[in-house]
């Protein structure tokens, strides 16, 4: 008995001793295969269609950011986008003068900013872009992009980097697909915005930033939790029905600022967004209306989730609905 015993031991000490050797084998394998590119290991924030887990792409098109008001028009932009793509202008001071100026934003807003031959190649969300590479656009997408970025409060996207989600945004000239205005790729740990200088800069920007900050907020376990009870009864997402828009019937009552924002809860925040930002006030910012309660939901969640946000200031975004 005490032989058979023994045979059982070292039968099973064998299996083990193959299992082992079996998995050190892979794990070798496995670690060459990374360091030669066999298996892709993840890599944060690269500018390029990469994704890291619960992360996002929200592409918008040219009807879902622009601002329309009771007293303007829809504005025509990008009726040609081939207008710039073949234009290669090129002025040594001009360019100096657009390095300057990324590095100026890049340091006094704590963001990444790459235009040029730097986003030659990008991609993201299965669209494809086409580079600037006109020093003049550049240099007038650079200008906008600083003036936008100064009509947020100083130190929100430091503290938005500092809080792990870091931006680079992606000057571009336009998208392979005819009618997208910006995108936004984003993670719990990095965010690109792109956006395409042949359509109106501020508006692109304000609701592409808007899904960056949301991003953030959800990061720190912000919530909308009653936004859906802000909508008609028997609403569904992504059911469009033109009479219930701002942009379609001019009405205050509405409770959608646009078509674009029927699609997602998330689209209809950020296309709010676009109007609390925009130059002049439309009627259904006006206080006690439908979308008027879901802009002050949208800056009283923003005001307690950011330090650089006081509630005994009235930011850019809260001017029409706190006056």
């Amino acid at each position: 008995m005490q032989n058979v015993a023994k045979g059982k031991v070292a039968n099973t000490a064998k299996v083990l001793m193959i299992i082992s050797i079996t998995l050190l084998v892979y794990g070798i394998i496995l670690n060459i295969s990374t360091i030669f590119g066999l298996v892709e290991s993840p890599q944060r924030g690269k500018i390029k269609d990469e994704t890291t887990p619960k992360s996002t792409v929200s592409i918008t098109p040219s009807n879902g950011n622009e601002v329309v008001s009771d007293n303007s028009s829809t504005i025509d932009v990008g009726s040609d986008l081939n207008s710039n793509s073949q234009v290669t202008t090129n002025d040594n001071a001009i360019d100096k003068e657009n390095l300057k100026l990324r590095n100026e934003i890049e340091k006094e807003f704590s963001i990444k900013v790459k235009y040029g031959k730097e986003t030659e190649g990008y991609a993201v969300g299965g669209v494809t872009t086409v580079a600037i590479n006109d020093s003049n656009l550049a240099n007038k997408a650079l200008n906008d992009l600083y003036n936008t970025l100064s009509l947020y409060p100083k130190g929100m996207f430091k503290e938005m980097k500092d809080g792990g989600i870091p931006l680079t945004i992606i000057l571009v000239n336009r998208y392979s697909e005819n009618g997208i205005t910006g995108v936004t790729d984003s993670s719990y740990e990095y965010a690109n915005i792109s956006i395409a200088a042949v359509y109106d800069f501020a508006e692109s920007f304000y609701h592409e930033s808007y899904h960056y900050i949301e991003r953030y907020m959800f990061k720190k376990k912000a919530n909308f939790n009653s936004w859906d009870s802000l909508n008609p009864k028997d609403f569904v997402w992504n059911t469009i029905d033109g009479s219930l828009s701002y942009s379609n019937t001019f009405k205050e009552d509405a409770y959608f600022v646009n078509n674009y924002a029927q699609t997602s809860a998330e689209e209809d925040r950020a296309s709010t967004f676009e109007y609390m930002m925009a130059n002049t006030k439309a009627s259904c910012l006006n206080r006690n209306n439908n979308i008027w309660y879901k802009a002050t939901y949208m800056a009283l969640t923003i005001e307690s989730v950011f330090d650089t946000v006081s509630p005994d200031s009235i930011e850019y975004w809260e001017r029409f609905i706190k006056d």
